[in-house]
């Protein structure tokens, strides 16, 4: 037993830092914080659950990452395509900054800050990736840019993918949960359970190009996907 994986004891507290404070030192945080350290058994158990994933291979060799998009491109979207309703969401939340990101650059620029040297190119692209369409996610599934959204759609990720960023942010929530706020069961568990149910049930929506699919219906994509069930407790 004296040889089995460990949690490092340094990045313990940088959970429990988490845990206490999750809106000042996030799962964001917490994520790069995790691969110094990591076991290395770990690190490959996530690397061979991404590849379980059917047509996994094809998507991490090309690594696509799209080139920004405008409002002005938005705006030219007939009402009921999914590029008017991601424009709607970005406008709603305040989100105008995101759009124009660059996430080329941003994924060179965690490259070269020696952070994440352990951490796998394969994880490494997801990551990025999943930012990039993280807001797309939250047209497609319908959940809002509210706690319960965040939280239901980290679980539809979870079943989905099943990597480290998304397990991170079920810890640290169950954790701040079970130890400091237990009057938010109720509400986090109809979160998690509502979006894992969700992921495990409709088709994988991580590895679309949905830049390229803003002109078509929404409903078209939802009905595509198996994106329909709305019987969402979150």
């Amino acid at each position: 037993m004296s040889d089995s994986p460990k949690v490092d004891d340094a990045f313990v507290e940088k959970f429990m830092r988490s845990v206490n404070t999750p809106l000042d030192y996030g799962v964001y945080f917490l994520f790069h914080d995790y691969w110094e350290k990591a076991p290395q058994s770990a690190i490959d158990a996530y690397v061979a659950e991404l590849y379980k994933i059917p047509g996994i291979k094809d998507v991490i060799e090309e690594g696509y990452i799209a080139e920004p998009l405008s409002l002005d491109r938005l705006k030219q979207c007939a009402p009921g395509t999914l590029g008017a309703g991601y424009l709607k969401f970005i406008i709603d939340n305040n989100l105008e900054a995101n759009l124009g990101k660059n996430y080329r650059t941003f994924n060179e620029e965690l490259k070269a800050s020696g952070k994440l040297d352990r951490l796998p190119e394969e994880l490494s692209y997801m990551m990025v990736r999943g930012f990039q369409t993280h807001d797309f996610h939250h047209v497609l599934t319908g959940y809002e840019a509210t706690i319960y959204g965040e939280l239901a759609l980290a679980a539809y990720y979870l079943a989905q993918l099943r990597q480290p960023y998304h397990a991170f942010r079920v810890a640290v929530t169950t954790a701040h949960t079970a130890f400091l706020a237990p009057g938010f069961i109720t509400e986090g568990m109809d979160a998690f359970t509502d979006g894992w149910s969700f992921g495990r049930n409709s088709k994988n929506i991580y590895f679309e190009r949905w830049e390229d699919e803003i002109d078509t219906p929404l409903e078209v994509l939802r009905e595509r996907f198996g994106l329909t069930r709305r019987d969402q407790a979150a």
